[in-house]
């Protein structure tokens, strides 16, 4: 099954072998539905948790705990990758990543908080807003996930990926191939949170997918994180919009 989420990919993997499990050892849509509720919970409170504190660092001290901030996002990768390559240790692993995920956008939350107040609180709203958007126009298949839908998504996600990285490469070298402000930026920005919100589409295809061919009961963790994975990717792009919203 194919998706632009490398977590979801492995759900798709997964779909394909018979796992022989009962009604009782099998994932559910209800199962994930909870865990996903669960990961995004503690996401949110250790991300309020930690944007106050950041701020408080950037009041009192005029700067940002940036140890704190490179700490929990290479931790949150390394424990990303773990649970990709391991889908056995999600009910442990992704617990542990929604906690340092939350501590991570909470850090990074604050600098765009400080420049513009309220900022936060609007790009978890709209997130939410089109979380839910999505979900109601995938259930109802107002948007059907076609095998052309999934290699266009597919495709335009390898591109960002690409893109960013091209970017970080100029940006070392004192430059940037992407602009920061301006009508350009917005109109990538627009582009990339166009294609974060349809690359739900196909998670939660994925996720019905796996749990119609009897994946195993820890997949319940595992789809609720890959959920989140795209869900703070998403947060994130809409967040850098509305900064250049308000620059």
């Amino acid at each position: 099954m194919q998706s632009s989420n490398p977590a979801i990919s492995v759900i798709g993997k997964a779909a394909g072998y018979n796992f022989g499990g009962t009604a009782e050892q099998t994932a559910t849509i209800q199962g994930t539905t909870t865990k996903s509720i669960i990961l995004v919970a503690v996401t949110l409170i250790i991300g309020y948790m930690a944007m106050n504190y950041s701020l408080g660092q950037l009041y009192y001290y005029g700067k940002a705990p940036t140890l704190l901030m490179g700490f929990s996002v290479i931790a949150a990768f390394i424990v990303s990758l773990v649970t990709i390559f391991k889908p056995t240790t999600a009910p442990i692993t992704a617990p542990i990543y929604a906690v340092l995920e939350g501590v991570g956008l909470g850090t990074i939350s604050s600098l765009f908080e400080a420049k513009a107040p309220g900022i936060v609180t609007t790009a978890v709203m709209s997130t939410f807003v089109v979380v839910m958007t999505m979900l109601f126009l995938w259930k109802y298949k107002v948007i059907v996930p076609t095998q052309r839908f999934k290699s266009i998504i597919t495709g335009a996600v390898a591109g960002i990926f690409v893109l960013y990285i091209l970017n970080m490469i100029f940006v070392l070298f004192g430059s940037a191939l992407i602009p920061s402000s301006g009508p350009l930026s917005i109109l990538i920005s627009l582009i990339v949170c166009a294609v974060a919100a349809f690359s739900l589409i196909l998670d939660f295809d994925a996720i019905q997918s796996g749990v119609d061919q009897g994946l195993p009961k820890y997949f319940e963790y595992y789809n609720a994180f890959s959920l989140l994975v795209t869900i703070c990717w998403l947060y994130i792009e809409i967040l850098k919009l509305l900064s250049k919203r308000e620059s």
